[in-house]
């Protein structure tokens, strides 16, 4: 049995372009999810694909990155699927089976650099976060100042802190920050 196996990072993104792809190839099944490629481990639809390949399925991946973001990972799934007599297709690298002695080499080259670039990726995030503190630009979300003083004015009223975080919808802890600013939480 041909499956797929599509895979974006965040809910902004979408998976129509992998499930052309996937489509066009024949796959009878596609797994699909939307979620980081940090770790295999909290990928529920990649796990139920390894539980659910069988003998002489083949799963077809569009890229490499979209199945394992770091060496070890990339090397399990390969092992798992190896051990089921189930192969690995990466349309992006020739569509080279990994079970394959060059094939394996390839994936395994091609993962490590899958990683570095990952590695990269977040360097360059945190030089650029640093480099922003420095600067004394802000980070993170602004407040929401109309929430702020909605607070502050119930709280003026003689409204306990649990009932404003009912009627205004926010949680405890952002009513008792805004209330009480030197104390941390």
């Amino acid at each position: 049995m041909k499956i797929g196996y599509a895979r974006v990072s965040t809910l902004e993104q979408t998976l129509s372009v992998q499930l052309d792809q996937l489509q066009a190839i024949g796959c009878e099944k596609i797994f699909q999810e939307q979620q980081s490629g940090k770790s295999a481990d909290n990928r529920v639809e990649l796990n139920k694909l390894l539980e659910f390949a069988r003998e002489g399925d083949v799963i077809h991946v569009t890229k490499v990155d979209r199945i394992a973001r770091n060496t070890i990972d990339a090397l399990k799934i390969a092992d798992i699927l190896a051990e089921k007599n189930a192969g690995l297709v990466f349309h992006d690298l020739g569509d080279i089976d990994i079970n394959s002695d060059v094939g394996r080499v390839i994936y395994t080259t091609i993962s490590a650099f899958a990683e570095m670039e990952r590695k990269r990726i977040l360097q360059r995030c945190n030089e650029g976060r640093e480099r922003a503190k420095a600067e004394g630009r802000h980070l993170g979300r602004l407040p929401n100042k109309s929430l702020h003083n909605r607070i502050q004015e119930l709280h003026d009223r003689g409204m306990n802190k649990h009932a404003i975080s009912k009627e205004l919808g926010c949680s405890r802890t952002t009513v008792y920050r805004i209330l009480s600013p030197n104390i941390s939480i």
